[in-house]
């Protein structure tokens, strides 16, 4: 095991960088809790057109596909993985500000642009420093990542306070703050860097990792458990409301849900070290049957808190059992490389689920959510060819500095 990177060595470090990390997540996590529910909504109020706006995420998720992979190459092989993540946080709060001084659709969309290619590394390298710390200092991920499941469920409750009769220019402002935020945190972020004396891996990282089959059905089972929640993410509200649910009851099953993920992730090390990583992925893809069969077929309130709280399942293990599989089966000087593809997966097969589930809510409402079965069944079956070597499932030959305890 290497020791603390420079300026680390301190007594205190690992409670130290436990908490510099955790407020990173959180000022991270706040700009998706406004971003996410309101940003639409913003554009709408510049004058965009669904389909423009359609056009506008799109484009931004399709970009991240390519961007976070290429730059991950970089800072494997350089190793400085705090300095990008700072220089990302600032680049995009740069383009983010320029964002709300241009008009009309191609304007928003070229800068937009400009300001997804500074943010697409930084959710990946963030995750990938949690990870590297969490292994170097015996940190608990999960106690780490929930303050970002936190962040994200108060911010986008506090958001929809501040912005209740309020102009829908406060949208701009509230995120443009919470970027601001973070491009500050991220200075707390500590410096950890490969161990001098340690020989690096020959070959980019990208082809080694994407040449090992193994790493191949890792990411398959994890971009389709991830693209279950299409249908939910983007009709979610709108299904809920057409059954009748107050706006009350469909706020509480949103929270819920975060709730139940941020619980996992305190107890997640208890769990990952009872079932593994693999077994977290197969219980993810159990969790999506059970929850989006039913889903499509009851409007009980009653019965959709319980069916919500499975997104500990179906969200949580899922990323909880990626995360420990990164940890253990991945050459720390290609751990940022395999954590953008582990991304750029996701987001793909996760936008086209997007895609795919408007048609299908338009057809046949609440019944689409069975489309999801597929994808939950599909990704239990990768995890399934994952089981047979999940006592020492390697990717790339090594795992990052030791196993990180998820």
């Amino acid at each position: 095991m290497s020791g603390p990177s420079r300026g680390e060595a301190s007594p205190d470090a690992p409670r130290s960088i436990a908490w510099r990390i955790s407020l990173h997540l959180a000022a991270l996590f706040s700009v998706a809790g406004v971003h996410l529910p309101f940003f639409s909504v913003w554009l709408q109020s510049r004058g965009m057109s669904p389909t423009e706006i359609s056009l506008i995420l799109s484009s931004g998720i399709l970009l991240r596909l390519f961007v976070g992979p290429l730059a991950a190459q970089v800072v494997d092989r350089n190793g400085r993985r705090r300095e990008a993540v700072m220089l990302c946080a600032w680049f995009s709060l740069a383009f983010y500000a320029l964002l709300g001084s241009v008009e009309g659709f191609w304007a928003i969309l070229a800068v937009w642009l400009l300001h997804t290619t500074a943010w697409a590394p930084i959710v990946p390298f963030s995750e990938n420093i949690t990870l590297l710390a969490s292994a170097r200092y015996n940190l608990q991920y999960g106690r780490l990542r929930l303050w970002g499941s936190l962040s994200f469920l108060v911010s986008a409750y506090l958001a929809g306070l501040w912005l209740k009769g309020r102009d829908d220019s406060w949208i701009y402002i509230l995120i443009f703050t919470a970027l601001l935020l973070l491009a500050l945190c991220s200075h707390l972020l500590p410096d950890l860097r490969l161990p001098l004396n340690r020989p690096r891996m020959v070959g980019a990282p990208a082809l080694r990792l994407l040449r090992n089959p193994l790493f191949l059905a890792f990411l398959g089972a994890n971009a389709c458990l991830q693209a279950t929640h299409a249908m939910f993410y983007t009709f979610g509200t709108l299904h809920w409301r057409s059954q009748g649910l107050s706006d009350a009851q469909i706020g509480f099953l949103w929270a819920e849900g975060v709730l139940a993920e941020v619980i996992l992730f305190a107890l997640g090390q208890r769990v990952a070290q009872r079932v593994g990583g693999v077994g977290l992925l197969l219980l993810a893809a159990a969790g999506g049957m059970i929850r989006w069969s039913m889903t499509a077929v009851t409007g009980d309130f009653t019965v959709l808190v319980a069916l919500n709280a499975l997104h500990a399942a179906t969200f949580g293990c899922a990323h909880l059992g990626a995360m420990r599989l990164l940890a253990d089966g991945v050459d720390a000087d290609a751990s940022a490389t395999a954590q953008s593809l582990y991304t750029a997966a996701n987001s793909a097969l996760l936008a086209a689920g997007t895609l795919a589930v408007g048609p299908l809510f338009a057809a046949y409402g609440g019944f689409g959510y069975l489309a999801m079965l597929p994808l939950s069944l599909c990704g239990g079956l990768c995890a399934a060819l994952l089981w047979r070597r999940r006592a020492g499932l390697r990717f790339s030959g090594g795992a990052i500095e030791q196993s990180a305890r998820i």
